[in-house]
C-alpha cells in the first residue's frame, strides 16, 4: 500500500540516523541483528518512538467504485418474428404494461400456415394409426387378427404419435398454443414475460423477416442489476447479501439501496477487478438501463486490527511494521494490509491482538 513519506521527513530521518551513530570507537545507538533492532538505553532515538497496543475492534470496510445498470437476468425479452411474413395487427404500444402470454402482434406468414398444416396432418395420422391399432388389438384378442399385424400396427401408432409430438413441440417453441390453433389463422406472437414495452418497432402492413431485429422489447424494471467493478484488494471485504449504496448523476443526493446478489469468479487480468452484481429495487424508476452509477460498498461489521498508516512501512512490494518486543528492542515483521480511508489500514495477517506496534518514529529505525 502507498505511504505518505514526504521528502522532507526522509531527509530529517537520514540526518537523525547519521547523528545517532557515534564516530569510530564510540558505542552505537542503533544496532541491527537480522530483523531485530536494538536501541541503546540512553539513545535520543527512543524519544522519537511511540508504540501502542492494538486490540480487535469492530470494522466495516468502505470503498467506492463505478457500475452500470443492467436488466435482471430473465427480465428482458426481445420479441422478433419467428417466421417471415406481413404484420396484420398490433396489440401494444410503447410504455404499455403486459403480462406473460399477452399478444404483441399478429403475422400473416405462409411458413406458419405450412407449420400448422403439418401439425394437423400429424395429428390426423396419429389418431388414425391409434384407432387402427386399437381395432387390431380387439381382433387379436378374439383370435381374428394375427400377432404380426398387431405388432406392425403398434409400431405405426408409436411412430405417428412421435411425429405428432414433434409437430406440436415445433409450435410450442414459438409459444403457440397448439390446442387453440386453427388452419389459416395468422400467427399471434405473445410476450414471454410480464413487464412493459420499452422498445417498439411495429408497423402495420410491413414485412418482417425471421432474422430481422426485434420488433418489440419487453422488460420488467421493478428490480435492476448494477454491475460494479471491484478491485482485487477489496475482495476480502465484500460478502453476498451486504447492503450497498448507489448514486446517480440524475439524483446525486439520493441514496438507492441495493444488496450484493453475486460476486464474480473471473478476474479481469487488465483491470485486476471482479464484476460484482448489486440488485436494487427500482420501483421509482430512478435507475435506467445503461446508466452509469457510483457504488458505495460497506461490508458487514467484523473484528479487525486497525493501524494508523504511519505504522506501515514498505520495502519493495512488501508492507511491514515494527513490533516492540521490549523497551528498546524492536522486530521487523511482514504484514498483509488493506487501505481504510486516507489514514488507516486494516491488518489481515501478521499481527496478533495485544501486540505493541510502533506508530510514530519508525523511520528512525529504518535499516
Amino acid at each position: 500500500m502507498s505511504k505518505r513519506l514526504i521528502w522532507t521527513s526522509l531527509c530529517i530521518a537520514l540526518a537523525s540516523c547519521q547523528s545517532n551513530h557515534k564516530s569510530s570507537g564510540e558505542a552505537v545507538d542503533v544496532q541491527y541483528k537480522g530483523d531485530t533492532i536494538v536501541v541503546s538505553e540512553n539513545s535520543p532515538v527512543l524519544e522519537q518512538i511511540v508504540a501502542r497496543k492494538f486490540q480487535l475492534e469492530d470494522f466495516s470496510a468502505e470503498f467506492k467504485t463505478v457500475g452500470t445498470v443492467r436488466p435482471v437476468s430473465g427480465k428482458l425479452a426481445e420479441i422478433a418474428s419467428p417466421f417471415a411474413g406481413r404484420i396484420v395487427q398490433s396489440f401494444v404500444q410503447l410504455g404499455q404494461k403486459v403480462s406473460a402470454g399477452s399478444p404483441v402482434f399478429e403475422l400473416g406468414s405462409p411458413e406458419f400456415y405450412e407449420a400448422t398444416k403439418v401439425y394437423f396432418a400429424a395429428q390426423s395420422a396419429a389418431e388414425l394409426a391409434q384407432r387402427n391399432y386399437n381395432r387390431l388389438e380387439e381382433l387379436a384378442a378374439n383370435g381374428v387378427a394375427s400377432q404380426k399385424d398387431l405388432e406392425q400396427a403398434r409400431s405405426e401408432a408409436e411412430i405417428a404419435g412421435k411425429e405428432f409430438e414433434q409437430a406440436r413441440a415445433t409450435l410450442q417453441i414459438f409459444q403457440i398454443d397448439a390446442s387453440s390453433v386453427q388452419m389459416g389463422q395468422p400467427l399471434r406472437v405473445v410476450s414471454p414475460i410480464s413487464g412493459e414495452i420499452v422498445k417498439y418497432h411495429i408497423t402495420l402492413g410491413s414485412y418482417a423477416k425471421e432474422d430481422a431485429e426485434p420488433l418489440a422489447v419487453v422488460a420488467d424494471l421493478s428490480h435492476v442489476w448494477v454491475a460494479a467493478l471491484v478491485k482485487e484488494k477489496y475482495f476480502g471485504s465484500i460478502r453476498h447479501g451486504d447492503r450497498v449504496e448507489v448514486f446517480t448523476d440524475a439524483h446525486p443526493d439520493k441514496v438507492i439501496w441495493g444488496t450484493i446478489y453475486y460476486i464474480g469468479e473471473m478476474l479481469d487480468e487488465e483491470t485486476r477487478s471482479l464484476e460484482v452484481i448489486v440488485e436494487c429495487n427500482n420501483a421509482n424508476r430512478d435507475l435506467k438501463l445503461g446508466m452509469f452509477c457510483e457504488v458505495h460498498f460497506q461490508s458487514s461489521p467484523s473484528k479487525a486490527i486497525i493501524l494508523p498508516s504511519t505504522a506501515i512501512m514498505q520495502e519493495q512490494d512488501n508492507d511491514y511494521v515494527l513490533i516492540e518486543a521490549s523497551q528498546g528492542r524492536y522486530v521487523r515483521r511482514k504484514v498483509e494490509s488493506e487501505t481504510v480511508g486516507t489514514d488507516r489500514a486494516r491488518i489481515t495477517e501478521g499481527i496478533a491482538e495485544g501486540e505493541k506496534v510502533v506508530v510514530e518514529g519508525g523511520i528512525f529505525l529504518n535499516m
